[in-house]
């Protein structure tokens, strides 16, 4: 792959470095100044088979943050009941292991599976957060960890970051594709770059897609009743914009000039490490467990007054125990057998803190079609990203966040290295970016409307994380997911109303 996108050293490995689209040998345009870190997966079953697995739902004060919490920016045309049942719908199809107990704005689904037990270090975490009255709840993972649909549990081998052989955790090529093969009104097409929507004029509907293939170079039309883009945000925003013709010269669905705008990612810095004194020297154990954390912060400062400053707030997620890599003590000089002796004494006492922030939706970060010309391997025009993730309040709330994390893990009883703050990581970085074709009801403002149709084109679904309006603190892959079964529920109704 070459040098490792910052924030992404833990998804592409040796055994997945394949599955991605190496820049240098088809580069993206950055404007001067600008920063994004776009990482492509271009294999069956996309991002999902490298990810993260945190399943938390956004909370009624996502969906409508101006209205409910601070005035800035824009509310979602929708509510968190609009999408409740199809949080609990995705839950019941993936399987997600977690507790049951939700907090303030954190909802949690009411027929999860059992969470996974938490690791010595974690319950150290835990109680020394509720010292400060900070709640610590189990972490909703799409991972199993009993049979479910025909899938069997995780078995801990600590893999999961890089696929699952036995597709105990969630992921669309084990778990979507074989209930669709077969089917009469299901085609796989792989090894296709779709790159234009195609349009009839006379009705102003879509009918179809333009795609290469990669292996022959040819190019090719489908053709449909609807057309839905889930090619991840900057895929489908960049397809939007290749669309452009006669009647839509800025791009396709955008006679709001808003297509492309409002980029946004979580707040992402380095995290906070050290170890924990009562651990040192205790035995080695496997604790690969599920292969993330099984316990997390909730964010918990609703109500602060200081807005001036940073609006919103922020999650905790933390690793403890041992891991693949030799532990903290490696970090430390030293030489020779004592040094040997100090890496092993602190190998199970490790841990590592850090967080999200929400990200703000700035019109000013933006992306669009490269205007000198840029093409990818296959001719089709590329983006230029036009992004900076270095704002005040993006600075204010990682300095809130780095202060927070310190007093949890003092009141942990934990020791913690000297570290060095850093510069929020730019957008794209831990691959949660979203925005570029926001939902609305107003048609002058946004490209969505609230069933994820293109006001300018009924027929023409955006789902995926580009209709995002805000981004909370919370993982963004469970509300994507719920978005998009929404969305193509009620594009069924509308085929079986005759209205498509």
């Amino acid at each position: 792959y070459g040098r490792l996108p910052q924030g992404m050293e833990w998804k592409i490995k040796q055994w997945t470095d394949q599955l991605y689209t190496i820049p240098d040998e088809d580069p993206y345009a950055l404007a001067p100044g600008a920063k994004f870190t776009w990482t492509r997966m271009r294999v069956l079953g996309g991002r999902t088979n490298c990810w993260g697995r945190g399943c938390d739902r956004f909370g009624p004060l996502d969906f409508k943050a101006k209205s409910l919490q601070d005035g800035w920016g824009e509310d979602w045309p929708i509510s968190y009941d609009d999408v409740a049942p199809y949080y609990d719908a995705v839950e019941d199809f993936i399987g997600v292991a977690g507790g049951t107990e939700g907090v303030y704005n954190t909802p949690s689904g009411k027929n999860l599976l059992p969470p996974f037990n938490a690791r010595c270090g974690e319950w150290l975490i835990k109680k020394g957060a509720e010292k400060l009255g900070i709640k610590v709840l189990p972490k909703p993972l799409a991972v199993l960890n009993k049979p479910y649909r025909g899938r069997p549990p995780c078995h801990y081998c600590g893999g999961c970051n890089w696929g699952c052989e036995v597709a105990a955790r969630y992921g669309s090529v084990d778990s979507v594709f074989p209930n669709l093969e077969g089917r009469p009104n299901f085609t796989l097409k792989t090894n296709a770059a779709v790159h234009t929507v195609l349009m009839d004029r006379a009705t102003g509907k879509a009918r179809g897609v333009t795609y290469n293939d990669s292996e022959n170079k040819q190019e090719y039309e489908a053709y449909g009743k609807a057309v839905v883009l889930a090619a991840s945000m900057v895929e489908s925003i960049r397809i939007l914009f290749n669309s452009r013709n006669r009647d839509n010269p800025n791009g396709l669905a955008n006679s709001s000039g808003t297509l492309g705008r409002y980029l946004t990612e979580h707040v992402a810095f380095n995290n906070i490490e050290g170890f924990f004194p009562q651990l040192a020297g205790r035995p080695s154990t496997n604790d690969d467990g599920p292969g993330e954390s099984c316990l997390y912060i909730p964010r918990y400062n609703y109500g602060h007054k200081d807005t001036k400053k940073y609006l919103r707030g922020w999650r905790f997620d933390f690793y403890t125990g041992c891991g693949m890599g030799p532990g903290p003590g490696a970090s430390m000089a030293g030489f020779g057998s004592a040094y040997k002796r100090k890496i092993k004494e602190l190998y199970p006492a490790g841990f590592s803190i850090g967080g999200y922030g929400e990200g703000l939706a700035f019109d000013w970060n933006y992306v669009e079609i490269d205007p000198d010309g840029l093409r990818d391997r296959l001719g089709i025009p590329q983006v230029r990203f036009h992004t900076n993730a270095e704002y005040p309040e993006a600075f204010a709330i990682r300095d809130e966040m780095y202060g927070q994390m310190e007093e949890i893990m003092k009141a942990s009883g934990a020791e913690i290295f000297p570290y060095k703050k850093v510069a929020p990581y730019p957008l794209g970085s831990v691959t949660h970016e979203a925005g570029g074709a926001r939902m609305g009801d107003d048609p002058k403002t946004s490209v969505l409307d609230e069933w994820n149709r293109c006001h300018d084109v009924k027929n023409l679904v955006v789902a995926d994380a580009a209709c995002f309006v805000t981004h909370p603190e919370k993982q963004i892959t469970h509300t994507l997911m719920a978005l998009a079964y929404r969305a193509c529920d009620h594009l069924a109704e509308e085929f079986r109303q005759g209205n498509v």
